[in-house]
């Protein structure tokens, strides 16, 4: 069963009373492997490579003398409704206590008992608050972004939610460069939650989340959690360390995978003294409850271990080893004259329209104000245009500047900008004047089109794709199709982040004033679940259509779970499907079609089912009967037999409802005008009734329309 309980090897779910130290690390670790059991899988073998990654370590030994001192730049985003809260005392406070607690230089190290004082170690790593950000800018390493009143956030996936701007956050600083810490209100009574590399959270919500009644020793710091432990902590959980009790529940099975930490049943609380016995070390010394992996009060933690030390200079040497060659604990050289073009923000990808107006981000990376800057750009190998910009930039300020615009023909781009000549001097840093994007006009497609992916190229020409999050998106699947040899298809399986939508996009078609339009398809789906649970966040096939070029859309179908599945039983394996088990779907595109040029998206949104297939797409027109199009209503077969359609070419907007009458005025049925089917028709029945004459009466809100029918056998 999927949402069975699954004991983690790489972290112990951490628990305890609201007084009490509460770690969200292994629980949020715990919630993903449970909604993704494959995690599991990546869990074991980072344990494994970390615990050779030991061994080695411990048979090239050296003095920790001899190690590399390294220093880790760091990013603390204060996420609160009054970020001023946490002080940039407060802030540093924080950064002074890891550079003792991680270089066994803190005073309390003393009260470390003398049986384990040979064993305790230094890490030799140091923290600063980073000087440059990832543009090259002066920073002084902390971000305040101003939340929703008393707003707090969940440790679910790790306070995701912390971390993107989208969900009340705020986003990482690259996290290869940048240890990211964010410092806000966490729900649940927890104080901290780590999201360690090397364990499948995306690598932009890496880093740390530490309570802010708990951060640094002055400040807004509460009691109890005073000393800046639970940062120490969390890092530690960071650079690959577990709980020092392991992960057997007091069983004494499996320990920390760290040789010189005694073995121990559960976590601890307070401030024991020494020694303090359990069922796993019932003997002096006992267990090691002052080491920075427990649970006891600030005041009573004190140390890591050599082990400790070597597996977090493994994950840092190996896993993340970028963060040692960082920049960012070295402010940058400021010049006079700095023009830079952060981006290009359009055109981008493909483009609806052969007219392009570029835009682009100019800042001002020098200390002078910026008044006067030259932009050229140029399409492939093309011409160069020049456009002048004046005005009065700060320092390190930026503006949006639009460029002159240039018609394109059908192909592909490369678009490049450049400045040149800030205030009319040579610029001082010649490496941020140039931006590049790509985009590319296709041709219009024409009705009726056709895909069944069976060419190499994927999206086929003219196609295009939407994956925001450059995670699993749409992909062509060889040899699997509904009466063909290929199909599109996307891993939701394999998916780790949920709710994420990924589109595949057809070319603009040109419905030439076709009267109506069809798109018809053939999925198969399955789930990982069993479709008869209730309470499922499931993988969503969705069909979008857009007349702007993706600028809003129009939901015109959308299945999940039981409604999508081609395959009743759940599958815990990758979904391939057999030749029955495909469905044929239908949407009416002709509202859409109506309105001019449009495209349609086949969007996916996971939440790690299991596959989804698309194949045999068909987007067709069909032709409307002459009278209809004349007269706006149709009323056919007349004479009739007995069944009859009343069918509108549009559904005015005041119709209220059709009823229908016999010849001496009596009422034989009627129906709202919101009975309409897709196809603007209503479907009448008089089949039982009497031979003769019969009144259709259209009822709108101000008016009345009646049409004669015959009823023959």
């Amino acid at each position: 069963m999927r949402y069975q309980f699954i004991i983690l090897l790489t972290f112990l779910y951490c628990a305890g009373a609201t007084a009490q130290r509460k770690c969200g690390t292994a629980e949020a670790l715990q919630q993903r492997v449970q909604k993704i059991p494959r995690l599991q899988e990546l869990l074991q073998k980072n344990e494994a490579l970390m615990l050779q990654g030991q061994q080695r370590q411990r048979m090239h030994a050296r003095p920790e003398g001899a190690r590399a001192s390294v220093s880790i730049p760091v990013v603390v985003h204060v996420l609160l409704d009054n970020p001023d809260v946490v002080t940039d005392a407060q802030i540093q406070s924080q950064i002074d206590v890891l550079n003792r607690d991680y270089n066994a230089a803190n005073p309390d190290i003393s009260q470390v008992p003398p049986v384990w004082q040979p064993i305790t170690g230094n890490t030799q790593i140091h923290f600063c608050l980073a000087q440059r950000t990832p543009g090259d800018e002066p920073t002084n390493g902390i971000v305040r972004v101003k939340t929703a009143p008393g707003q707090s956030f969940s440790i679910l996936n790790g306070a995701a939610d912390a971390k993107y701007a989208a969900t009340g956050g705020t986003e990482s600083w690259d996290h290869s460069k940048y240890l990211n810490i964010w410092v806000t209100r966490l729900s649940g009574n927890y104080l901290g939650v780590a999201a360690p590399p090397g364990t499948g959270y995306p690598v932009e919500q890496e880093g740390v989340v530490i309570q802010y009644t708990a951060f640094g020793t002055t400040g807004s710091v509460g009691q109890v959690y005073n000393l800046g432990r639970t940062a120490t902590h969390e890092i530690g959980h960071y650079f690959g360390l577990k709980h020092i009790w392991g992960d057997d529940n007091g069983a004494c099975t499996i320990d920390d995978g760290i040789t010189d930490t005694p073995l121990q049943g559960d976590n601890t609380y307070g401030c024991p003294s020494f020694p303090k016995t359990d069922n796993c070390s019932s003997s002096f010394p006992g267990i090691m409850f002052m080491n920075y992996m427990d649970y006891t009060d600030d005041a009573c933690m004190h140390l890591f271990t050599a082990g400790q030390v070597d597996r977090m200079r493994f994950v840092l040497e190996n896993i993340v080893e970028s963060l040692m060659s960082s920049n960012g604990c070295t402010p940058p050289l400021l010049v006079n004259n700095d023009a830079s073009l952060v981006s290009i923000t359009a055109p981008d990808g493909k483009i609806c329209d052969n007219h392009i107006t570029p835009v682009v981000v100019l800042r001002n990376r020098g200390i002078n104000p910026l008044t006067a800057v030259t932009i050229w750009y140029q399409l492939n190998s093309g011409a160069l245009t020049s456009y002048q910009w004046t005005g009065n930039l700060p320092s390190l300020q930026q503006t949006m500047v639009t460029l002159p615009g240039t018609d394109v023909a059908i192909n592909s781009y490369n678009l490049k900008a450049y400045t040149q000549l800030p205030n009319g001097q040579p610029d001082g840093n010649l490496l941020n004047d140039t931006a590049n994007i790509r985009f590319r006009y296709d041709a219009e497609a024409r009705l009726p089109l056709s895909q069944g992916f069976e060419d190499d190229s994927f999206p086929p020409p003219g196609w295009d794709l939407y994956n925001p999050d450059r995670s699993f998106t749409w992909e062509r699947s060889r040899d699997v199709g509904r009466n063909s040899h290929a199909s599109a298809l996307i891993r939701n399986l394999g998916y780790n982040t949920n709710d994420q939508a990924d589109d595949l996009i057809t070319p603009v078609i040109d419905p030439q004033g076709a009267d109506s339009v069809f798109l018809f398809f053939d999925v198969a789906a399955a789930v990982y679940s069993d479709p008869a649970t209730t309470g499922i966040s499931w993988d969503t096939l969705q069909i979008i259509t857009t007349n702007d070029c993706r600028q809003t859309g129009t939901l015109l179908y959308s299945k999940w779970g039981p409604n999508l599945i081609t395959r009743a039983k759940p599958i815990q394996t990758e979904f391939v499907p057999a030749a029955n088990e495909w469905r044929r779907d239908s949407v009416d595109l002709t509202a859409i079609a109506h309105k001019g040029k449009f495209q349609i998206a086949f969007r996916n949104i996971s939440n790690s089912e299991n596959n989804i297939y698309i194949d045999n797409i068909n987007i067709v027109t069909k032709e409307v009967n002459p009278s209809l199009r004349e007269k706006g209503i149709l009323v056919n077969p007349n004479p009739t037999t007995g069944i009859f359609w009343v069918t509108f070419y549009q559904v005015p907007e005041d119709l209220q409802q059709v009823s229908i009458y016999n010849a001496q005025g009596q009422l034989m049925g009627s129906q709202p005008a919101s009975a309409i089917s897709a196809g603007n028709r209503l479907t009448f029945n008089l089949v039982n009734e009497p031979n003769g004459v019969y009144f259709v009466k259209l009822i709108y809100r101000n008016r009345a329309n009646t049409i004669k029918l015959m009823k023959v056998r």
